[in-house]
């Protein structure tokens, strides 16, 4: 009778052991591949950067955490992916529908992480550990009060979040708008009365940016191939204490060799706005009126084709910009932020086959996000698979980049565990002591 029982415990265990490797199969065939750099086994202790980004999955939508140390080395964070609960956007030559920067970001207070869910229109937000793992509070994901959600900003107590209006396969409903919520203390968030805008069709807003020194709110267009009035601009609003926004000054037209903006940055000590132009190879300064919001165009400067999104160091001497068509980073010195000076171009590794697209010819691997360490010595970009032959490989890559020297790609990018007909995105960054 015992050796009975001590057979069916045995035969128990040996059940739940498979079923747990299949379980764990399971999720690794769904974000696979590997969890470090390889370039040599890595020592994972000591202070370290911890870095998100969202792997935009058409279905399962979630956050990677690569804990990242310094000299470059970094491992996938045990636990992640960490799901939204929410949709990325399906597989697209709609090129438009992934015309956005700013998907995923950390809370003012670091006690956050806020990422859009554009495939079912929700944010997911997450209570940030103290290790940098995530756990989502209650109530998440949240309906982000619009379609197509793609770019998240934080002024004060509220959360402003950016809906494009354009999935790749489901028609629009409504023109795009700008969502106004009040983050709670648990994480919650709550929309604010009268806190839409809505702005016309056919303008495909990209990204959100709160000033830091006045209460104005900045959004890209990235669609400006319309020249009969009203011309397509930057949307300018002012922000209230109650959260609500309202139109501010008109910006700037732009030059017709420059049909449309996408990315913007803040210099980080003076009112200086810096806005990418992707149909251009240059980027163009404005002065930021700290009283109305107006924006006064200084100058323009060149990057490389497709030069579309921005990160400047914490330090506030340096600006890169990631070059999408050719997945290429430009590195410019702003010690004068109002006469930007380049200092370096680099190609990224791991570029793929060329294909022809409606601009011309592209790399597979595309940067479309980046964000600088934060001890200001290492540059992360999020590189995705554009191409849509995704019988050649995958080149959804995480590059990590030495800036301290000059920009030098020393190792092989990261492999993200992101199949080729996704296209991951977004970079947030915490320091984990």
């Amino acid at each position: 009778m015992k050796k009975h029982v001590l057979k069916c415990v045995l035969a128990c265990l040996w059940a739940l052991i498979i079923c747990t490797l299949l379980f764990s199969c399971s999720k690794i065939n769904e974000y696979s591949a590997g969890r470090s750099t390889g370039k040599s086994p890595c020592i994972c202790t000591g202070p370290h950067d911890v870095v998100y980004l969202q792997t935009n999955h058409e279905k399962q939508n979630a956050i990677l955490a690569y804990k990242v140390y310094s000299d470059g080395q970094s491992v996938l964070m045990d636990g992640a992916p960490f799901l939204t609960g929410g949709m990325g956007l399906p597989y697209s030559y709609n090129a438009g529908s992934f015309n956005s920067d700013k998907e995923v970001r950390l809370s003012n207070d670091k006690r956050f992480l806020l990422t859009v869910n554009s495939g079912n229109n929700t944010i997911s937000v997450f209570k940030v550990q103290s290790d940098g793992a995530l756990s989502s509070v209650p109530g998440s994901p949240f309906p982000s009060g619009g379609e197509t959600p793609v770019s998240i900003e934080q002024w004060q107590q509220y959360i402003i979040v950016l809906n494009k209006s354009n999935h790749p396969a489901i028609p629009s409903s409504m023109p795009p708008n700008y969502s106004i919520f009040t983050l709670q203390g648990d994480g919650s968030l709550v929309p604010v009365p009268n806190g839409k805008f809505e702005v016309r069709d056919g303008i495909s807003p990209g990204q959100i940016l709160a000033s830091r020194t006045g209460a104005f709110v900045y959004g890209s267009n990235t669609w400006g191939f319309d020249y009969t009035p009203p011309a397509i601009r930057m949307n300018i609003f002012s922000i209230g204490r109650n959260g609500v926004l309202t139109p501010g000054p008109a910006a700037p037209p732009f030059d017709p060799l420059k049909p449309g903006a996408l990315g913007m940055c803040q210099n980080a000590k003076q009112n200086v706005l810096y806005v990418a132009f992707p149909f251009a190879p240059e980027f163009s300064t404005y002065e930021m009126n700290t009283g109305t919001g107006e924006l006064t165009h200084i100058g323009d400067s060149y990057a490389r084709p497709g030069c579309s999104r921005f990160c400047s160091n914490k330090s506030g001497n340096s600006l890169f910009t990631a070059n999408t068509m050719e997945n290429s980073v430009s590195r410019f010195d702003i010690s004068n932020p109002r006469a930007p000076r380049k200092t370096g171009d680099l190609s990224l590794k791991n570029v793929g086959p060329m294909y022809s697209g409606y601009f011309g010819e592209y790399t597979t691997s595309q940067c479309v996000s980046l964000a600088s360490s934060t001890k200001d010595d290492l540059l992360y970009v999020v590189s995705q698979h554009t191409n849509p032959d995704t019988t050649i490989g995958n080149y959804n890559y995480l590059h990590i980049l030495q800036i301290e020297n000059g920009l030098q790609e020393k190792d092989e990018p990261v492999q993200l565990p992101v199949a080729n007909k996704y296209r991951p995105r977004g970079l947030a960054v915490l320091r984990v002591e």
